[in-house]
């Protein structure tokens, strides 16, 4: 596991050992091709009601698009937070903690990330989310131990504030 620069000095991404790219740019890929959305839709027809397949494959597109344009702009913009995207993962948090669970979100769309400090984040994954908690669906709950096990994975190489960060990263 490692982790990779994204835009300018405030977005990064874990990279897992068993993936070919680092979350950010697998979840972007994943979310723009439309066999895995129309099989992952298919597969979670219980979640979405009556809306429309088809709708929902555009509406995803869109939306990880946004999500790329929204991020990029707010990581190399000195004016901009990343904070505005990035929420408490659970809405119950409301002080900021060290490498706290942060969620960015996009109608069904969520990307996962650890705050390191105030304006700097690693994204750990994502997911596509039709139910209201992280726990009712697997694809879902494995992003939320994702984030457990990256935020472990930080605590464990003394990374407890943007200095260590950078420190880790430079190692």
């Amino acid at each position: 596991m490692k982790i990779v620069h994204i835009f300018g000095s405030k977005l990064f991404s874990f990279h897992y050992d068993n993936e070919k790219e680092n979350e950010l740019k697998r979840l972007l890929n994943l979310w723009n091709d439309i066999p895995y959305l129309f099989q992952f839709i298919k597969a979670n027809k219980q979640d979405i009601g009556n809306s429309s397949i088809d709708l929902l494959l555009d509406l995803i597109s869109i939306d990880a698009n946004e999500i790329d344009d929204i991020l990029y702009r707010l990581s190399t913009n000195n004016d901009k937070k990343l904070d505005t995207f990035f929420k408490q993962l659970h809405n119950t948090e409301y002080q900021f903690r060290k490498l706290s669970l942060n969620k960015g979100r996009k109608n069904y769309l969520r990307i996962y990330a650890l705050k390191i400090d105030e304006n700097c984040f690693v994204i750990t994954g994502g997911a596509i989310k039709f139910t209201h908690l992280m726990e009712e669906r697997v694809h879902t709950n494995n992003e939320l131990k994702k984030l457990e096990r990256a935020r472990q994975f930080l605590i464990e190489n003394g990374v407890f504030d943007i200095d260590s960060f950078y420190e880790f990263l430079n190692e």
